[in-house]
């Protein structure tokens, strides 16, 4: 085949058309500008590739018919011009932009050697050119993973429990790196193992019982290596397993959530939205979320710390009904706030009777077995908003805001009779044990301390002690 002719004109052209790449938004769009620009200038096919990790783009321009213009032009889609096609065409490279190499191709013979000074200076220029739209693309990329971030962290920090956060971290990571499918696993201390929490593309049963100790898999890898993994090709990469049926490509990407030196979690992306293999773009946009995001779980970890601290120090661990100190706290502010507001409020104690002699005679484990039964009675006996509380020993206190003395005294009859009939045969009490309470009520005055208000309902409890127990006594 002989070389093709190169016209000053077309050289003048071309010169215009490596400018004008500058021009371009987009490095895609630029493609399409300088393989039609070259095509419709010399008149063959002409294309742009994109030679990535992920394979190769191709960006074609349809040769302009006029004078010179060949009566056919290999094609590179037609298998019949396939050989033809390859050839009779030339590559003229134009540098990295976005991480892949940018080839010009070329039908025909440009051999001839001023032609091929000419297309070597051409394609300098150009890929001079393509650094301006490559760097736009790059400023665009960054303002969109800042503004992602900031909505992102803003979003965030209005989320309260921990029911929502882990879906919602997972689906922001998923829309930051274009994912389809992802998860996101927590470290769970106490188990020493990750755990699925949040599904974004697929439901979360399929892996609700999914446990991952470190090291193992892709999750545990991330976990322990305490770093990202981008995988463009998963069947490249020794050790892991082959693919699900549920992914559609062999590209992925993880991320650690790392907060105050811990892996809280990793969060693994799968099959990108177009089909194409994940980028260090898209790595860099999950990581922008990444930092707030494990901010997001250390947060919320330390508020359930600090739930499950409060209620430590306000509930009895035996029993689960609130303790002494809770209930001194709220007794001073039920009084003020029913003296302030002219408002009942009734204060009952309960006392189970013979416990130390039941507790010596059948042993502690028994002992605590009634008085688990005995708490159990109580909070069903009583309002959701009463204030049941384990006094001290076998002793138990209930504040009763809003109720007056006949309502005081329905309430502890209902108490002594479930509590006489309660069933035992479960536990290591005696089925034909009788268990028994006697309680001591009262209501607030006008005036008074904590102390008489409390005084005032022990002497009725004492009371009816004395007069034979199982009993309810009341002292106004």
């Amino acid at each position: 085949m002989n070389s093709t002719r190169l016209t000053a004109d077309a050289r003048r052209a071309l010169r215009n058309l490596a400018a004008s790449l500058a021009d371009a938004p987009r490095l895609r769009a630029a493609a399409d500008t300088l393989a039609q620009g070259a095509a419709r200038v010399l008149h063959v096919s002409a294309a742009v590739e994109r030679r990535g990790p992920e394979g190769v783009a191709v960006f074609a321009g349809i040769p302009a018919a006029g004078a010179g213009a060949p009566a056919r032009v290999p094609s590179w889609e037609d298998p019949d011009d396939l050989d033809t096609a390859l050839l009779a065409q030339q590559e003229f490279p134009l540098g990295t932009h976005g991480g892949a190499e940018w080839v010009l191709v070329l039908t025909g013979r440009w051999d001839e050697p001023r032609a091929q000074a000419f297309f070597v200076e051409f394609a300098r220029l150009a890929a001079v050119a393509l650094k301006a739209p490559a760097l736009r693309e790059v400023a665009a990329r960054s303002d969109n993973v800042i503004a992602s971030a900031y909505m992102f962290t803003r979003r965030l920090s209005r989320l309260h429990g921990s029911d929502p956060l882990p879906q919602f971290i997972v689906d922001g990571l998923a829309m930051a790196a274009r994912a389809d499918l992802a998860s996101l696993a927590t470290w769970d201390a106490d188990a020493a193992h990750l755990r699925i929490v949040a599904t974004h593309g697929y439901p979360a049963v399929l892996v609700e019982h999914v446990r991952v100790p470190p090291g193992q898999g892709v999750l545990g890898r991330v976990f322990e290596a305490r770093s990202p993994m981008l995988v463009t090709n998963l069947d490249q990469v020794p050790g892991l397993h082959s693919r699900r049926p549920r992914y559609r490509t062999p590209s992925f990407l993880a991320v650690p959530l790392l907060a105050d030196g811990d892996v809280l979690g990793v969060v693994c992306l799968a099959d990108r939205a177009d089909g194409r293999a994940f980028e260090r773009a898209d790595l860099t946009a999950a990581r922008a979320l990444a930092a707030p995001a494990a901010l997001g779980l250390l947060n919320d970890r330390l508020a359930r710390e600090a739930r499950a601290l409060a209620h430590a120090a306000t509930v009895d661990p035996l029993t689960g009904l609130f303790n002494r100190r809770y209930f001194q706290t709220r007794l001073e502010e039920e009084m003020e706030r029913s003296r302030r507001y002219k408002l009942d409020l009734a204060l009952l104690i309960v006392d189970i009777d013979n416990f130390k002699h039941l507790n010596d005679q059948l042993g502690h484990l028994a002992g605590d077995y009634l008085l688990r039964q005995v708490s159990d009675v109580l909070r069903r006996s009583v309002r959701v908003f009463d204030v049941c509380t384990r006094y001290g020993g076998e002793e138990f206190a209930i504040l009763m805001p809003g109720s007056a003395l006949e309502n005081g005294l329905l309430v502890a009859e209902r108490i002594r009779q479930r509590v006489e009939a309660a069933s035992r045969e479960a536990g290591p009490l005696p089925a034909h044990m009788r268990v028994t309470v006697s309680l001591g009520l009262t209501v607030l005055a006008e005036d008074g301390s904590p102390q008489e208000f409390i005084a005032r309902a022990d002497r009725a409890l004492y009371r009816a002690k004395a007069e034979g127990k199982n009993r309810v006594r009341y002292e106004s």
